[in-house]
C-alpha cells in the first residue's frame, strides 16, 4: 500500500486542530482568549486578571501562539497580544463542520 503524505490528506489540519483543543482545554486559557476578545493588551495588563506570575501567563500565551489563537506583535519593550478571530473561527468550522449535526448551525 503506497504512503499517504500526511500534509496532502489532511494531517497538518489534524495536527493544528489537535494544538486548538489542547490551547482551549485550559480555563486560564479560555479567559485569556475572552480578555482578548474585548482588546488586545500587554501580558502586564493580562497578568493583572489573574492571581498567577508573569511567567505562568508567559507559558499560557505560548500554547494560545502555538496554535495560532492569539497574535503578538512588539511594540517598544512591550509585547502586545491580540486575539486571532479569524483562525480561532476557521478552527471551530473545521472541526465542527465535519458532523452533520453541526452543519447547519454553521451556515
Amino acid at each position: 500500500m503506497p504512503e499517504v503524505d500526511s500534509m496532502s490528506s489532511g494531517g497538518r489540519d489534524e495536527r493544528h486542530l489537535t494544538k486548538v483543543f489542547k490551547a482551549l482545554s485550559d480555563n486560564t486559557r479560555q479567559e485569556i482568549l475572552r480578555l482578548l476578545e474585548s482588546h488586545q493588551r500587554t501580558v502586564g495588563e493580562i497578568v493583572g486578571n489573574f492571581n498567577l506570575s508573569q511567567p505562568t501567563i508567559s507559558r499560557h500565551l505560548s500554547v494560545l501562539k502555538e496554535a495560532d489563537l492569539v497574535i503578538d506583535q512588539r511594540q517598544g519593550q512591550n509585547v502586545i497580544y491580540r486575539l486571532n478571530d479569524e483562525a480561532l473561527s476557521t478552527s471551530m468550522r473545521e472541526f465542527f463542520g465535519q458532523f452533520r449535526s453541526c452543519q447547519e448551525s454553521l451556515r
